[in-house]
């Protein structure tokens, strides 16, 4: 059975700590497996990797070398996509990113995430790392992103919990 997000310890890693180095396609697919796998508990294939490229979703590589940019994409990509659809994640990643960089913009829900997940299963609470009353539209939208994931994954684990006694 599958472990509640109370009894995990829900940690994205911040851009810094993602490799800086280029990733043929499997190692880009393992390591945002690694990171994602433990949270939603479904991998990523590289068919799907391989759709949010063409789609332009996600940044395509460079002569089949992938960097930062499409780990940290693939990573938010792949907790977004069980909460919207595909064209609602590309229509939210443009709009971030128009503001800023991809390192920002990932940082930023990164930021979100880690710090609401700590929560999780606690009550709900503003996030500390932000004054939602002063935030952007984007910062808002990343906000309500992590929350509905958060959301997402109380429910998905109750439902287990429910199933399997």
């Amino acid at each position: 059975m599958p472990k509640t997000t109370t009894e995990l310890q829900i940690r994205l890693p911040m851009w810094e700590e993602l490799p800086a180095f280029s990733l043929h396609l499997d190692q880009l697919l393992d390591l945002t497996n690694e990171y994602l796998e433990p949270i939603i508990g479904d991998k990523i294939t590289k068919t799907m990797l391989h759709n949010y490229f063409k789609a332009k979703i996600l940044v395509p590589p460079v002569k089949k070398k992938y960097q930062r940019t499409q780990l940290a994409g693939a990573i938010v990509v792949g907790l977004l996509k069980n909460i919207f659809t595909l064209n609602e994640v590309k229509a939210g990643l443009i709009t971030l990113l128009g503001n800023g960089t991809p390192k920002t913009g990932y940082n930023n829900f990164v930021i979100m995430f880690n710090e609401q997940a700590a929560k999780a299963g606690k009550e709900l609470s503003d996030p500390t790392s932000l004054e939602l009353a002063s935030a952007g539209q984007p910062t808002l939208m990343q906000y309500d992103a992590v929350q509905s994931i958060l959301f997402w994954l109380s429910a998905k684990n109750r439902l287990h919990e429910m199933m399997d006694p």
